[in-house]
């Protein structure tokens, strides 16, 4: 293969993840062709062919007549056998299970990549309730959100200003979350151990978490519990957290520094 060709193909390769990046930030609502064109800066043609391209390989989906593309099911794919062996689905999936059964509430699991947190992980509780990240693989920026915070919290001081420097736009569509008021989050979030959204977010959606750490890793994650607001109180706060903090000490020390899929979205 010729470097020109080689080129290309890393060429094609980007443009086509770029893309794909687009489309999971834009969730169940997806993009048109003409708004991945403006995004991506792409032409026309290339664009298309490239969207088309990743429908065929089931990457993308586009229903016919619908203007939109959305994630496709191979990703679901690829996000179980990601999960598979070690890592920290494994390791959390009994926990999720217990604190669903404890407390009847959605536990999730988040894991940080780069300067967002994404679920990789949830048992839902009987009720339905809006989330930030939706389902599983959903992300938010770091920042946004009490599993988030948990992550970003317990970050050191440089790492977190420079990742909100670099998510401040997309921070900026949530109008509460004002740098005073971010910065006030964090510093309680800090202090107190854990991250506790009283509805803020979502009006009536509660959130508690707690951040995963491993040795020579650092923050990889965060544990957590959301339920509607109007069952919390003082006396629920303080046990969600003890039983969130009892299912990461437990487990924390199993997770080795070592392994790759804890490491690589550092």
């Amino acid at each position: 293969m010729s470097d020109s060709a080689g080129k290309n193909g890393v060429q094609l390769l980007d443009r086509a993840v770029t893309l794909l990046d687009f489309v999971a930030d834009a969730g169940s609502e997806g993009l048109t062709l003409k708004s991945l064109c403006e995004l991506s800066g792409l032409n026309k043609v290339t664009c298309h062919r490239i969207l088309n391209s990743l429908v065929e390989h089931q990457l993308l989906h586009k229903i016919q007549g619908d203007k939109c593309y959305r994630l496709g099911t191979k990703l679901l794919i690829f996000g179980a056998k990601a999960a598979r062996g070690p890592g920290l689905r494994r390791q959390f999936q009994p926990a999720l299970e217990r604190l669903r059964k404890q407390t009847g509430e959605t536990a999730m699991l988040m894991a940080r990549d780069r300067d967002d947190s994404v679920c990789i992980d949830r048992y839902d509780s009987e009720y339905q309730m809006q989330t930030l990240t939706g389902s599983v693989g959903g992300s938010v920026p770091l920042g946004l959100g009490p599993g988030s915070l948990a992550i970003l919290s317990f970050l050191d001081t440089e790492q977190q200003q420079e990742m909100l420097q670099r998510n401040q736009a997309r921070l900026e569509s949530w109008p509460m979350l004002t740098p005073p008021r971010l910065a006030r989050w964090i510093a309680e979030t800090a202090e107190q151990g854990y991250a506790l959204d009283t509805g803020e977010l979502i009006p009536g959606i509660a959130g508690i978490a707690v951040p995963i750490r491993v040795a020579g890793a650092g923050v990889v994650g965060s544990l957590g519990l959301t339920f509607l607001s109007p069952r919390l109180n003082d006396d629920v706060c303080q046990r969600y957290v003890a039983l969130l903090k009892q299912e990461v000490a437990e487990i924390e020390p199993l997770l080795s520094p070592l392994d790759t899929r804890l490491r690589a979205s550092m």
